[in-house]
Order: C-alpha cells, then sequence, then structure tokens
C-alpha cells in the first residue's frame, strides 16, 4: 500500500509525507515538514490514512491531497486546512 500526502496549492507541489510498504519513505519529503508527520499503521489498517502535523506553524494552512494506493484500487482526496491564529 502506498500513502501519498502533499501540498496541491503550493506551485511546486510538496511531499508532505510518503508511506510505502509498511514504512515511511521520507527522503523527498519537504524539508519544511521533516520530523513533523506521522501515519497510525495500525489506523491505516482500518481504512484511517489520517496525517498528524505536530508543531503546527502559520504556513501550513492551505490545500493538501492524498492518494491511496493498493494492488487492488486507488482513491485521492483533497481537503483545505485553515489555521485559526
Amino acid at each position: 500500500m502506498r500513502v501519498e500526502w502533499f501540498r496541491s496549492d503550493l506551485k511546486d507541489s510538496q511531499l508532505v509525507h510518503l508511506y510505502e510498504n509498511h514504512d515511511d519513505r521520507n527522503t523527498e519529503q519537504s524539508q519544511s515538514y521533516r520530523g513533523r508527520t506521522k501515519l497510525n499503521e495500525q489506523e491505516l489498517q482500518r481504512g484511517d490514512a489520517s496525517l498528524k502535523l505536530s508543531s503546527v506553524q502559520v504556513s501550513d494552512e492551505g490545500r493538501y491531497k492524498c492518494f491511496i494506493q493498493s494492488k487492488s484500487w486507488s482513491d485521492d482526496n483533497r481537503l483545505h486546512w485553515f489555521l485559526d491564529h
């Protein structure tokens, strides 16, 4: 299974988090998200691909897209994250 979270509102779509084959694969992750993202593998097995983002910053506000792919299907979802400051 592959779960890819990225920013879809920026000129260069920034990789926020990549999970593939039971492991985080964040070598190409945007520097601004390094060490701040996490997927819960147990929740993922139940169909919950929520991304946990820690140390939230004003610059994190924006549009995010999640792409999920398995051997038998794929799907994507978009969300716009607003920060109240």
